[in-house]
């Protein structure tokens, strides 16, 4: 029987979104959340579906090695072409809660087919905000 395992972690990063008509074209931040729920089957040895610390593994150098305290913005977006500064990062689409877990859905789809054929990602959410998030189903 499948059984799904929930982890969540946190960063801060910027953003500007250079197609919205409203405050989220300006140069703001938000405290992100990523919810990701993973299943399998129980280990009849260890009783897992799978350790959370190998799951931290995975996640925690993409959080922090691409978005903890990072400025994403659309590649296409001129506003921020000349940056010389660290921690930007040109993203291939507006950096959105919904492109966000997109993009992650697909990183850790690609990982997990590579690491383990036994563990499936069920959903990836990005909460913006306490009110406002994005997910990500397996179909």
């Amino acid at each position: 029987m499948k059984v799904s395992i929930t982890r969540e972690y946190a960063w801060e990063m910027g953003h500007s979104l250079m197609h919205h008509k409203g405050k989220c074209y300006n140069v703001h931040g938000h405290n992100y959340k990523l919810e990701l729920e993973v299943s399998g089957e129980v280990d009849s040895v260890d009783g897992m579906v799978w350790d959370f610390g190998l799951l931290d593994k995975t996640v925690k150098p993409l959080i922090e090695e691409q978005l903890d305290h990072k400025f994403l913005y659309n590649k296409e977006d001129t506003r921020f072409h000349s940056s010389q500064i660290d921690g930007t990062t040109a993203f291939d689409k507006e950096p959105t809660a919904e492109n966000l877990a997109l993009w992650i859905w697909e990183i850790l789809i690609g990982y997990f087919q590579i690491i383990t054929r036994s563990l499936q990602v069920e959903s990836v959410t990005i909460y913006e905000t306490d009110k406002s998030w994005a997910t990500v189903r397996g179909s």
